[in-house]
């Protein structure tokens, strides 16, 4: 009897026979984006024998969503294992204030009626930046998928800071089954504040996965990026892609918030692509990302 399609295996199993796919050819699709991923892996995860866990399997099944044909979060929302206490339906996300993670944030919040964080449970997100030639940030796209901890749910805040300031604000632009409310810009302190509203109201337990994007203007070159998270993510994903330039080392790192030193720190290799990729299962709250040099 195959795996019930309620199932990451019966899921990944009913998508690939679907799309009409041989193994061998979603390797191939795979391969092009930058994904190694052996075909004994594949046949595994469709019988239901084994899981993707380590962090390049976990980045592989993002990019199968897109292969496939999936709705963001499709294969990833199935994979977590059972959740702990502090995450189970009914209870509510520790947090990590505000503040502490974008110190100007006060004023918009206020002027925004922010709803609380903890309205929507982070199933997972995925950040996607290119960086262009001359080494400057040119669009960053993020996938998430949330679920909502209450009735009545109709929008969470984004938040992006910058350090350089020496540039405008990016454009910011709902993609996929959201669209975007209010927009502010500091512009002295690089931080950008959207209201990003789902496409239908949330119930409790309903799930909704969202799509938005970043335009960058010319700046200065970049060093890094990273995820600010107020509440736990079940699955973070980040992948950089290069240009023509290619950084000379890049580390993996988290802090707690931004006054606590840097942890978990490890260097990553670029693929053949110019890519780096990282990717964790039940990140807390804080920040995780990358950083290179030149």
């Amino acid at each position: 009897m195959p795996p019930s399609r309620e199932t990451f295996a019966g899921a990944l199993d009913a998508a690939i026979s679907d799309a009409g796919l041989t193994l061998d050819r979603v390797r191939e699709h795979l391969a092009a984006r930058g994904v190694s991923v052996s075909r004994s892996a594949l046949v595994y995860w469709r019988m239901g024998r084994s899981k993707p866990e380590r962090e390049a399997s976990l980045r592989a099944v993002v990019e199968l969503e897109q292969v496939l044909g999936l709705t963001i979060g499709a294969l990833t929302s199935l994979l977590g294992p059972d959740q702990p206490r502090c995450l189970r339906q009914g209870s509510r996300t520790p947090l990590l204030e505000r503040r502490r993670l974008w110190p100007s944030v006060r004023q918009t919040a206020l002027e925004f009626e922010l709803p609380p964080e903890d309205d929507v449970r982070l199933r997972s997100v995925h950040d996607e930046l290119v960086v262009d030639d001359h080494q400057r940030e040119r669009l960053l796209r993020v996938r998430v998928v949330a679920e909502a901890t209450t009735d009545g749910v109709t929008r969470m805040p984004v938040y992006y800071q910058t350090e350089d300031i020496t540039r405008p604000p990016p454009r910011f632009a709902a993609v996929f089954c959201c669209r975007a409310g209010r927009v502010r810009r500091d512009v002295d302190g690089g931080l950008l504040v959207a209201e990003l509203f789902f496409d239908r109201e949330l119930a409790a337990g309903d799930v909704a996965a969202v799509e938005y994007e970043l335009v960058f203007s010319r700046g200065l070159p970049t060093l890094g990026y990273h995820r600010r998270l107020t509440r736990p993510a079940s699955m973070y994903t980040c992948q950089v892609q290069f240009g023509r330039t290619v950084p000379r080392s890049v580390e993996r790192f988290e802090r707690r918030d931004l006054a606590a030193p840097r942890r978990k720190v490890h260097p990553l290799r670029l693929t053949d692509r110019r890519v780096v990729a990282v990717a964790a299962r039940e990140v807390g709250a804080g920040i995780i990302g990358v950083e290179w040099a030149w």
